[in-house]
This record gives structure tokens, sequence and C-alpha cells, in this order.
């Protein structure tokens, strides 16, 4: 397998090619713009699931829930109004069952839905709960896993924990906010709740969180996963804090940091603070994003512990930190992709020149990062090799009329959104560079693959349609396509004449070649093995004595 490996920066709508075209143009496609930074093109892979958001009462940008191709490109966005929340969804994500859900503040409550982007359900907590907003889990069985708040009044006056300076004390009638887990069955029928009002004491929180001596954010739970043995993890980012809970019993089995501690950690004397995303890695290892707002020194931290859950013994089994001088107020992610390479979302950053996400190897170099203007953030991101379904894209032609080369997007659809800012189906090509539209699709807007246009003269020529003149009724096309081992290259020739064949990547490496051969008038099949090749878009180039005829190959 080839591998390029490149540097590029792609501002707003990740133009590859100065154009001259304004993709912010378009008013629906408003969004923060995105530095993408690909430090190794062959590395990257599948797709990613963000929500840029920021808490600030005004903002310029529309809030959206956004897919990005493996490059960092738009390809599917779906407008959330905002009201008055600035925060108006988040943990925008692709369960295991092939479902999406996000959570509406607006709302209160996670809405589900289906491949086609249409909101099919939706789930709240029971029992006269609000509903938190911080995960959501869909379990085998189509079971859902979720926080609620549990709102108890309290006599807070002998803890000095409040205030700028964490010496003044609660409240005689403070209410303190506590978290619920609840687990429903298929049916929304609640089957399991666990309340950490009743196994917790008050004092088990650690008091720089802690300000308003009558408002109580006092658990703060921030993620929930059902481990492999059947019991609940949760991680409580005021406790600093990561418990494990039986599920039979509701008690507590080991608690992970914080003050109530009970591991020793042999290599890692930095103890997390704040944390975020608590998952299961393997049979014996969790993984966690560590804020780091208070460890000493300050610093953002993405983190594998080996534990053993009967001596209780944390090793530290991986480490990766972007920057020493980087921490993170709030939100972030730590995510163990497929192919074994990190996600990590810093979320809400202290400023400085810091990305917001980045994807490395197992090794620590870095693959590719994300960063927004100041203000925004993202809570979570995910990345995701493949999509269970098929995304069915708008399909775009090149056509000729008289002497003026037009982009056409297939008919039928209600709405057309170019990244030229026009809004008919067929749009006239006047520049080089690089175009796309968007479509409705379910809630959303879905985009055509990027049209690449090198050459005014003959836009045509990388899309697989190229201009009538330079055909002299020469066809060619390719089964399958996409293609995943082999595909087979089908054409016609009115004449005999000799034939080569080349496939490059969209980045114009060369990545394959078929000698030269000669060829009578007919059809004919070559067969193309495409085994070896990283999934993406390619570009095959047959040539025909003088003629060049170019069409686009998927290689999954």
């Amino acid at each position: 397998m080839r591998t390029t490996f490149f540097k590029c920066r792609l501002l707003c709508f990740f133009l590859f090619f100065l154009t001259g075209i304004n993709p912010l143009s378009a008013p629906a496609q408003n969004f923060p713009p995105l530095t993408v930074e690909i430090d190794d093109s062959a590395a990257t892979q599948g797709y990613y699931f963000l929500t840029p958001y920021t808490s600030a009462f005004v903002s310029n940008y529309d809030h959206a829930q956004l897919i990005l191709d493996k490059f960092g490109r738009i390809i599917f966005y779906r407008i959330v109004p905002k009201v008055l929340n600035q925060t108006p969804t988040i943990d925008f994500k692709l369960q295991p069952n092939g479902w999406m859900s996000y959570f509406n503040t607006n709302r209160g409550k996670h809405f589900i839905m289906d491949s086609t982007f249409t909101v099919i359900d939706s789930i709240q907590c029971a029992n006269g709960f609000d509903t938190d907003q911080h995960d959501l889990q869909i379990l085998p069985g189509n079971h859902y896993l979720l926080f609620g708040t549990e709102t108890r009044v309290m006599n807070l006056t002998s803890y000095h924990y409040f205030g700028v300076n964490h010496t003044a004390p609660g409240g005689a009638n403070a209410q303190v906010f506590g978290v619920v887990i609840q687990e429903f069955d298929e049916n929304k029928q609640l089957i399991w709740e666990w309340k950490s009002h009743d196994h917790y004491q008050f004092d088990d929180v650690d008091p720089v969180w802690l300000l308003n001596p009558n408002k109580v954010d006092w658990t703060h739970a921030n993620s929930v996963e059902k481990d492999q043995d059947g019991n609940i993890m949760v991680s409580l980012r005021h406790f600093n804090e990561i418990t494990k809970i039986d599920y039979s019993s509701g008690d507590i089995l080991w608690r992970l940091g914080g003050k109530r501690n009970q591991f020793t950690f042999p290599n890692d004397p930095i103890r997390f603070t704040g944390q975020h995303d608590i998952r299961r890695v393997s049979e014996t290892s969790v993984s966690i994003f560590d804020n780091g707002q208070y460890t000493t020194p300050r610093m953002s931290r993405a983190l594998e512990y080996d534990l053993d859950e009967t001596n209780k013994v944390a090793t530290l089994a991986w480490e990766y930190i972007y920057d020493s001088s980087m921490f993170s107020n709030a939100c972030g992610s730590h995510q163990y992709i497929e192919n074994g390479n990190h996600l990590v979302d810093f979320g809400f950053t202290n400023g400085g020149n810091f990305p917001w996400m980045v994807v490395v190897k197992p090794d620590q170099s870095k693959i590719l990062e994300v960063s927004y203007p100041a203000g925004y953030i993202s809570y979570r991101a995910f990345n995701y090799l493949t999509l269970p379904w098929q995304l069915n894209r708008p399909r775009v032609s090149c056509q000729k009329i008289g002497s003026e080369y037009y982009l056409v997007a297939e008919p039928g659809q209600s709405e057309y959104r170019w990244s030229t800012g026009e809004t008919s189906s067929a749009i006239q090509v006047n520049n080089t560079g690089e175009y796309w539209v968007f479509v409705p699709y379910g809630s959303g807007y879905l985009s055509s693959e990027r049209i690449v246009v090198t050459d005014v003269t003959n836009p045509c020529l990388y899309l697989g349609s190229p201009s009538e003149e330079a055909t002299n009724d020469i066809s060619i096309r390719t089964i399958p396509n996409p293609a995943t081992d082999h595909t087979r290259v089908l054409f016609h020739l009115p004449y005999g004449s000799q034939v080569s064949m080349s496939l490059s990547s969209i980045e114009g490496v060369k990545v394959l070649q078929q000698e030269p051969g000669s060829f009578l008038a007919g059809n004919h099949e070559v067969t193309l093995d495409v085994s070896s090749l990283n999934s993406g878009i390619y570009f095959l180039s047959m040539v025909v004595s003088e003629t060049r005829i170019v069409r686009k190959l998927i290689v999954r």
C-alpha cells in the first residue's frame, strides 16, 4: 500500500484549490469555520461526528450537527434552532444498533434518528426526574441507559466550601443536585434505577467545583458505561472520581480517583481531575479524558489505565498530552477508534492557539487536527471507520450545452444548495476549483461528492463525462463501482488502437499503471486489482491514441 504524507490547511469548507468561490455565501451553510490540518492522509479514515457550539449569548454562526469525511470535509449537516439557548444540541453520535442520537437542550430529552436522518423516537427520564444531557448509551436489545437529576434540600452550613475562595458556608436549605441513572427496556419501560444521594456523603465532593451555596451542582455526572460484567461505571466530574456500581444490589464496588480513591497509581503521579468519558477498552483496561483543570501541573491528558479490580491497582498503559500548557475547563472525550488510533476532543480549553480535536496513532504521531474560532467548542467528537447504512449522496453530472459547461445535480430534489451559493439544479462552470451541492436528506442536508475542476476548457474531465468532441464514440465504465478487491473496466473502441490505463489518488499520486496493449475495434474488458489500495476516491485514466478519458472510481 502506498502511504502519502502531506500537511494542508483547509479553511471554511476545506477548499483544496484557490477558486475564488465563497462557500459561506450559501445562507444555510453558515457554520463556524473549521481549520483542518492533516499530517497523514493515508491514516485518516471514516467519518467524524461533531456538534460545534458556543456558550456566548450572541453567536455569528448557526449551530449544526455535522458529519465530516475522512479529510474533514462536511458531507452532512442539520441546523438546530438556537432560541435563547446557545447549546441546543450536543452528543451527536452513532449508536451500536445503527441509530443516531443527540440531546436537545431546548426540549430536554434525547432524540433518535434512523439511517435517513429522520427523527423516529425520543427518550427521557421517568419518575419526574429531569433528563441530564451528558450521555445516552443504547445497549444490546435496544435498552437505554441515561442520566437524570435528583434535587434534595440539605443543610450545608457546616461545609465552608463555597464562594470564590471556597471558604463560605453552604445554605441552610440548599438545593443539592445529584445524579440518577436509569435503564429502560426496548419498550421504554424503566427496569433499573440508581440514585447518588443514597450512596455518597456530601463531603465526597471536591470544593474547588462549588460556588453557589444554595444551588449546588454536586456530582455532575458526565458519562456512563455498562461494563462487560453487566455492572455500571459512571464518571463524577465534581468528585474527580470514577465509580463502579453493582447492577444487582446498587452497592459501590470500587472508587477510582477523588477523595475516596481506593486504587494505587504506581506509574502515574498526576491524579486526574474533572475527567470525562469513562469507556471500557478491553477486559482489563479503561480510557478516560482527563480535563486536568486542577491537576498539578494543570494539563489535559488522554489516558488508558490497566485496572486490577481485585487488588485495586491502576497502571497507566497509554497517555497523550498535546501541549503541557493546555488544560480543559469542561467537556471533551477520548475515543479508541477501531483501527487502533485515538480521537481526543479537548472540549473547552484555557485559550491559546490550541485545536479542539486531534487524531493520533498509538505511537502518538499526529494524523489530523481540527480547530474552531475562539469561543467555539464541541462536547464530544466521534470517528467511525464505516457506517452501517448507505449514504445516498446526490449525483452530479457534467453537460455541455452549446459552448458552455454545466454541473447538473440529479433531478427531483426540493432544494439545491451549491458551494457557490447558487440554488438552481444546474450551475455554469467558469472557474477551476472544487464544487459540491447539498440537497435535503431527512432532517438535514447531504452533500454530493466533491467535483474537481482543473481545466475550464474541459471541466468534465474528472467527472467521468468528457466533452462530446473528445470521446469519438469511445465508451468506458467500471463494474463494480464502488469496488473492494477488483473492478472490471468495460470499454468500447470504434477502431483498433493502443490503450493504456492508470489509477491515481485524489491527491494526484499514481497508484497503479496498466501496461499499454493493442486492442481491435469492439467491446473489451480489463480487470484491475485494487485490493491493496486504501479506501477512498481514485481517478481511472484511459488513453486511447491521443484521447484521454477519466472516470471516478471509489474503493472501499
